[in-house]
């Protein structure tokens, strides 16, 4: 396709050309006019002067043909053109350039004609007696009684009026190609000054086009060209910050969707997957790139996530149901659906959002179970409490042996009962990080030294051996009474589960900025399937032993958020039958 320069320069050059060419021809046949008119009246003047001369000294058909040629010939000579003298038959009687008598009749010739017709005639056209162009001019001459006697006639080669034709021709030839020229020149210059800026406009158009909103046109012209380069700019400007704006949302919108923990899918109306969030990948096991463009149903969604896109689909309503996904992960999920639609209600698209609400839900039935554990943990002492007391006052209370046993198992009973609120009020505080810690520097091989005496007499009635750790003196920024109740209980715990005249090995480690201490048995151990409880409110591995023991089954739960607490973290490795080693890291300094 042509540029519109080009197709200016052509039209512009074509319309001179053709003013130009029409200028000329029209020039060159005035031209020709003038100068066969002004021949014409000089032939006519002539003509006139030859009638006179003859007329004047008597009849023309007075004279003979040798005075006729004479005459002719004297005004020929006078003169540059050709005189011819014809009667009124046609008979040509004298020619100043050929022989009369070989001459055809002239009778029929316009110019004659014409003379004889309306007193004067003139033509130009070929002569055949002398084979040239000619112009002719005629008069009658020498009336007598009211009819002419005879013609004369002037003729002139034409000849050299070619040539001045030609040659004009050939001027205005020159001159149209210099003005053609100059036309030319002249256009590429108004052209380029016209097109300057349709062709910077239509570059910056492209530009746009492109992405490239930044771009404007850089001219300064007034008119309807300088008006369509403010408007384009305009438009530049308009949409370089709609663009921006456009993407300054796009980047929050990006922005919050990736750092969604929630996972979020796109569906088009053909049912094939448009967008994903990062966070999707957690819960269906599949990366963006894998999602993106597949129907849904063929993308390996879970089937009843499926299930509720096409109903979504089908009613157009919003959706929210609870999903169990399996693969890659076993959760459950809380998923909302809502369509997106169009202004006549049609549905575009639908919207999905996935919550994990699979620790929601596991703490849902924790609390299920923590209140079914507290009631049976309350209900045992409660029940004993209960059943000694209606025995005493059915009349036991005589028997003093009785009584005092009886009484003995209530107050037992009330003081299990008594730790066993203690301990949840405790792990109540301490999960809600509203157990104020007193830290201060402790010396924990000393503190363990104290717990052991205190402890004494239950390791030597089960003929436990204790391994102390060699280190004298370690110190650790913490609060001294929960760390007490820490070591306790895993030492406790140890002497618990461990049979008469088991091993207990305690150490204590140095790690510079942290110590370790690790209290090991090689007591009843725990199974592999079970130790990722072992933390658990009211878990026990051994639950008749624990029990007897006077355990609330809250000990290592309060262990656990303690040690988290003071910024440290325990753990537990273990084999059934063999034993276990609780393992616990603090650091030496606070933050």
């Amino acid at each position: 396709m042509q540029s519109f320069s080009v197709r200016l320069n052509t039209i512009i050059i074509s319309i001179m050309a053709l003013i130009l060419f029409l200028v000329g021809f029209y020039v060159a046949g005035l031209m020709e006019k003038v100068y066969i008119d002004t021949l014409s009246d000089r032939l006519s003047r002539e003509a006139d002067i030859i009638a006179a001369s003859i007329e004047s000294h008597k009849d023309l058909t007075d004279f003979s043909p040798m005075e006729l040629q004479s005459l002719v010939n004297r005004f020929a000579d006078a003169g540059t053109s050709r005189v011819t003298i014809v009667d009124l038959t046609g008979r040509v009687l004298a020619d100043s350039e050929a022989n009369a008598n070989r001459m055809d009749n002239h009778a029929t010739r316009p110019e004659i004609v014409d003379a004889l017709t309306n007193g004067r005639g003139q033509s130009v056209r070929f002569s055949h007696t002398i084979n040239t162009d000619m112009i002719y001019v005629a008069h009658v001459v020498g009336y007598s009684e009211g009819q002419p006697r005879g013609v004369v006639r002037l003729s002139l080669s034409i000849v050299k009026i070619n040539d001045f034709i030609h040659n004009l021709w050939f001027s205005l030839a020159v001159g149209m190609g210099a003005a053609l020229l100059l036309t030319v020149i002249v256009s590429l210059l108004v052209s380029r000054h016209i097109t300057r800026p349709i062709v910077e406009i239509t570059s910056v158009a492209r530009e746009i086009t492109k992405k490239k909103y930044e771009s404007r046109v850089h001219i300064k012209t007034e008119g309807e060209v300088g008006q369509l380069a403010s408007a384009l700019n305009y438009m530049a400007s308009s949409l370089e910050s709609q663009m921006n704006e456009i993407k300054e949302n796009e980047e929050k919108l990006f922005g919050v969707l990736n750092n969604m923990v929630s996972g979020v899918i796109l569906i088009g109306e053909s049912r094939r997957i448009l967008l994903v969030n990062p966070a999707i990948e957690g819960f269906l096991g599949y990366s963006e790139k894998s999602l993106i463009g597949k129907l849904h149903i063929e993308a390996g969604l879970n089937f009843g996530l499926s299930q509720l896109i096409d109903r979504c689909f089908k009613t157009g309503e919003k959706i929210r149901d609870e999903v169990h996904i399996y693969y890659p992960h076993e959760k459950i999920v809380d998923a909302n659906l809502a369509p997106y639609t169009t202004v006549h209600g049609e549905v575009k698209g639908v919207v999905v959002v996935l919550h994990d609400i699979t620790s929601i839900r596991r703490l849902e039935n924790l609390r299920s179970e923590f209140v079914a554990n507290v009631s049976h943990e309350l209900k045992t002492p409660i029940t004993s409490i209960k059943g000694f007391s209606e025995t005493l006052l059915d009349g036991a209370m005589e028997d003093k042996d009785i009584l005092k046993q009886f009484l003995e198992i209530i107050n037992s009973e009330s003081e299990r009962l008594h730790r066993l609120i203690n301990d949840i009020l405790d792990l109540s505080k301490i999960e809600q990080k509203r157990l104020p810690l007193q830290i201060n520097t402790v010396d924990i091989a000393s503190l363990l030294n104290t717990i052991y005496q205190n402890l004494q007499d239950k390791v030597t009635k089960k003929r436990i051996k204790v391994e102390l750790p060699t280190i004298k003196v370690l110190e650790v920024e913490a609060d001294r009474d929960r760390l007490q109740q820490v070591v306790i209980n895993l030492i406790d715990n140890a002497i618990t589960y461990t049979p008469e005249g088991g091993a207990i090995t305690i150490d204590l480690l140095d790690h510079g900025d942290s110590i370790e201490l690790s209290v090991k048995d090689n007591g009843i151990g725990i199974p592999d399937s079970e130790i990722h409880r072992i933390f658990e409110r009211f878990y026990r591995v051994d639950k008749g032993r624990a029990r007897n023991s006077g355990g609330t089954g809250l000990g290592l739960a309060i262990v656990k958020h303690l040690v988290e607490s003071h910024h440290g973290k325990v753990m537990v490795t273990s084999k059934e039958g063999q034993g276990s080693t609780f393992t616990l890291t603090l650091p030496k300094c606070q933050p």
